[in-house]
């Protein structure tokens, strides 16, 4: 029986590190939603276009780093997309508009995807099966850690001096990230088993990924998930700031709540992972989730305990959803030994790709209310149900 490789924490820390570089572009940023609407002179539905437009960013851009990464290391790949990471963040520290803000924002998400997708990829590469899990599900939650205290800093920056400043301190996280992968994170991927050049091989990796029917459902459950989340983080500002009153600065800490809930779930996760296995947990976690989404938006449409009904509500919702993603990008990554880097690429794309749609939806549906919010989370949790139901089935 082949030994698995011991848990690697130290690597596991660094690229959680690196990988908090996009959640810290989204969460950081959430709380100036209104003064950026009012500074620019615009709507609210354009303003969290830029949220959208930053999924749609980093969904194209894995799509570009996963094979570029099976071919040419992890390495240099990633120091490349957080360089022009902080290219595009010092540009949105200095837009005049939200179009050209909305257009930085993108290919700032370009840059930022490199860390997500190459972090998986680099997981992949040192683990396999039960143990990959676990490490995704540690990994998650250093990743999660930085959400906890984004919105906070976002928030004081804001009120202290300015919506720009919150780009600025993006900056500087930028040039820490690349500090990490110079001193912390080796090449994980060694010459002899990088793919080759061509576009055939590109486009036969991502079929191969594509057309693997228990992958994909692992993926696609993932991805919806991924949905959900973001329909809170576009609909949140809003519906807390305007609607409950609740101060921008204030905001943060309704955020730390919501990520301390999956730090839980993580945590439970990588305890339990190795001894049920992936598709249990993910199981878990997707019925859990509907659970939590149902209870949503029964408080959210009565109303019945007000601001706080609404955030309890959000903090159970919140519970599996490390549980979900972890094990889905497990799941997935394990068919691919080889294409680890494309693979990851799939995955988080769907994922980034769901977040930009639900987004979307939240925004062209918003009406002064929470309740926009609450049906896309319930109908994101009931198709996670679904694909992975009706395409992953239990190893026999």
């Amino acid at each position: 029986m082949t030994k698995e490789p011991p848990l690697q924490l130290g690597l596991i820390v660094c690229l959680g590190l690196v990988a908090a570089l996009a959640p810290l572009s989204i969460d950081m940023y959430l709380p100036s939603f209104p003064t950026i609407r009012e500074d620019f002179g615009t709507t609210a539905a354009q303003v969290q276009l830029t949220l959208s437009g930053y999924m749609l960013g980093f969904t194209l851009g894995q799509l570009c780093y996963g094979p570029l990464s099976d071919r040419f290391g992890r390495r240099p790949i990633l120091l490349s997309g957080i360089g022009l990471f902080i290219l595009m963040t010092i540009l949105c520290a200095t837009a005049t508009s939200v179009d050209s803000l909305l257009v930085f924002r993108f290919f700032q998400a370009v840059g930022g995807a490199a860390g997500t997708v190459l972090s998986r990829a680099i997981i992949r590469d040192r683990f396999s099966g039960n143990y990959m899990a676990r490490a995704m599900s540690l990994m998650l939650m250093f990743i999660l850690l930085a959400p906890m205290v984004a919105p906070v800093i976002g928030g004081y920056l804001l009120i202290w001096i300015g919506w720009r400043a919150v780009f600025w301190a993006l900056v500087i996280c930028g040039i820490l990230a690349i500090l990490v992968v110079l001193f912390g994170i080796e090449e994980s991927l060694p010459a002899g088993r990088r793919s080759k050049p061509g576009v055939l091989i590109l486009l036969r990796g991502y079929g191969k990924v594509l057309t693997h029917r228990k992958a994909l459902g692992y993926i696609l459950s993932g991805g919806i998930t991924f949905g959900a989340l973001f329909a809170f983080l576009s609909g949140a500002p809003f519906v807390f700031i305007e609607f409950y009153g609740v101060a921008p600065e204030h905001m943060g800490y309704i955020f730390t709540l919501n990520v301390a809930g999956v730090l839980i779930g993580g945590w439970l996760n990588s305890r339990l992972v190795v001894k049920r296995g992936v598709y249990d947990m993910m199981s878990f976690g997707v019925w859990f989730l509907f659970a939590g989404a149902v209870l949503l938006f029964v408080l959210i449409y009565t109303d019945v305990w007000g601001v706080w009904g609404v955030i309890a509500g959000i903090v159970i919702f919140t519970l599996p959803l490390n549980v979900i993603n972890a094990n889905a990008a497990a799941g997935a990554l394990e068919y691919f030994p080889e294409n680890a880097g494309t693979a990851s690429a799939v995955v988080g794309s769907v994922r980034y790709g769901c977040g930009a749609l639900s987004g979307l939806f939240v925004g062209l549906l918003h009406d002064n209310t929470a309740q926009p919010m609450g049906v896309v989370i319930v109908g994101c949790s009931v198709l996670s149900i679904l694909f992975l139901s009706t395409m992953v089935t239990r190893a026999r």
